[in-house]
């Protein structure tokens, strides 16, 4: 008896705790009139559009791979000898290596859903329940746009971090990933925005027998908050962006030869930067004073913004991993399940001839033993420099590969796959600067 009255308890309880459970389930007005909907619409509150790729593309840096175990790309980074001599001079005549290359692998992007045929239409005889007059819009058509958006929301993504192995210095595994540009615009010297220093690149080693010809050395823009220890880390956060510090992004890689003509930044740090030029009323032509919101001319740059570019706030407003989203599948991630959310970075003590100093002797203007606050990032990047390798074969090229569940009457799992990378065979003509907020 007293089960019968807990269960009736519970019963209770539930009806009173839930409004959808109604008896009778329809009142007169609702069972007599249809519900109001538009047809074939369903509104996107999860994927955002992104810039950089989609830029890339338009400036026919696409280069499709055609096949082989790896990527190679060769580059020169000495030079024979020579000098100003006297005529007859007698000279040592040596030999010596000035050429090399680089390796890259392809990388293999997949999204998945499993279907029902019973209830979806693939154009294969199915769609029982999701078919017909009633049908509001097609699932199967919109599961179809869903994958191709998480493998261009993946490969975004990625294209900002890196596709190297845990190491010295590099915290995180990610050796399925494209070869993004965390790990092209570094000097092996000097921590990235996302923390990690690059001792190689494309398989080649930085700072060893050739030299510096495949750094680039970030710009810090931060400001001290406690000053730079040479015993104990020090806290330095977020500085502002300026015109001079945009000229110092552009002169480093121009000085190389780089021809920077993108600009990729996040959304707020477009903001940061478009009020830095608005505040001073400085444009490079000085014939105008205006500004063009879906990019930023500064200078040979196009600056756009991207919202999954690397962010300190980008996470409070769009559904970023790890701290936004109810469920994992309401999360924008990218190939390795995490975001470009920025943290923090902690520097190591330079030395200069051996002796500890309190800044880097490259010129990034980091501060020795320092946790830094990466704030907003800003990439000049000289986009004829870029590879970007999807594959020519059509299976791989989000192509549909469709796997029946054994035993099943009518669940298949359905596959859209990508093989690709992105990657720059020339780093030095690039520059990233971080560190600042809007």
């Amino acid at each position: 008896m007293i089960i019968k009255l807990l269960v009736l308890f519970i019963q209770r309880l539930f009806s009173l705790s839930f409004c959808f459970i109604t008896d009778p389930l329809f009142n007169e007005i609702d069972a007599s009139n249809l519900e109001s909907v538009r047809k074939n619409v369903v509104f996107d509150n999860l994927f955002v559009d992104t810039a950089f790729q989609a830029v890339l593309r338009r400036k026919g840096v696409a280069d499709p791979f055609l096949g082989g175990s790896a990527m190679r790309e060769n580059f020169l980074y000495g030079h024979v000898q020579g000098a100003a001599l006297s005529p007859g001079s007698t000279v040592t005549v040596l030999r010596q290596q000035i050429t090399s290359g680089m390796k890259f692998f392809p990388k293999a992007y997949v999204s998945w859903v499993p279907i029902d045929d019973w209830e979806l239409d693939d154009g294969s005889g199915g769609g029982v329940v999701n078919s017909g007059p009633a049908r509001i819009y097609d699932m199967y058509e919109v599961l179809i746009q869903n994958m191709t958006s998480m493998i261009n929301t993946m490969l975004e993504m990625d294209s900002f971090r890196h596709g190297q192995a845990s190491a010295v210095g590099i915290s995180d595994n990610r050796t399925l990933n494209s070869n993004g540009l965390d790990e092209s615009l570094n000097n092996g010297i000097d921590p990235s925005p996302f923390g990690n220093i690059y001792s190689t690149y494309g398989g080649s080693t930085r700072n060893s027998a050739i030299g510096i010809a495949l750094n680039s050395t970030p710009i810090w823009l931060g400001g001290t908050t406690s000053g730079a220890s040479q015993a104990a880390l020090a806290t330095n956060g977020v500085g502002q962006i300026d015109f001079n510090a945009l000229m110092k992004g552009w002169a480093q890689a121009r000085v190389t030869g780089g021809e920077v003509d993108l600009g990729i930044t996040n959304v707020f740090g477009f903001a940061a930067i478009a009020n830095a030029l608005d505040s001073q009323r400085r444009d490079v032509s000085n014939s105008r004073h205006d500004i063009k919101w879906d990019s930023l001319k500064f200078n040979s740059l196009d600056i756009y913004d991207d919202p999954l570019a690397p962010s300190q706030i980008a996470g409070n407003y769009i559904p970023l991993a790890p701290a936004s989203g109810a469920a994992g599948n309401t999360q924008l991630v990218d190939g390795s399940g995490v975001s470009t959310v920025t943290s923090t970075i902690v520097t190591p003590q330079y030395t200069a001839g051996g002796v500890n100093v309190g800044t880097s002797p490259t010129g990034s203007g980091l501060p020795s033993n320092a946790t830094n606050t990466v704030g907003e990032v800003l990439y000049m990047l000289t986009s004829k420099d870029f590879k970007l390798r999807p594959t020519d074969k059509s299976g791989w090229n989000f192509g549909l590969r469709r796997a029946p569940f054994p035993n099943n009457v009518s669940i298949d799992a359905l596959y859209m796959r990508l093989g690709t990378n992105l990657y720059n065979p020339l780093p030095r003509h690039s520059t990233v600067l971080f560190g600042f907020s809007s």
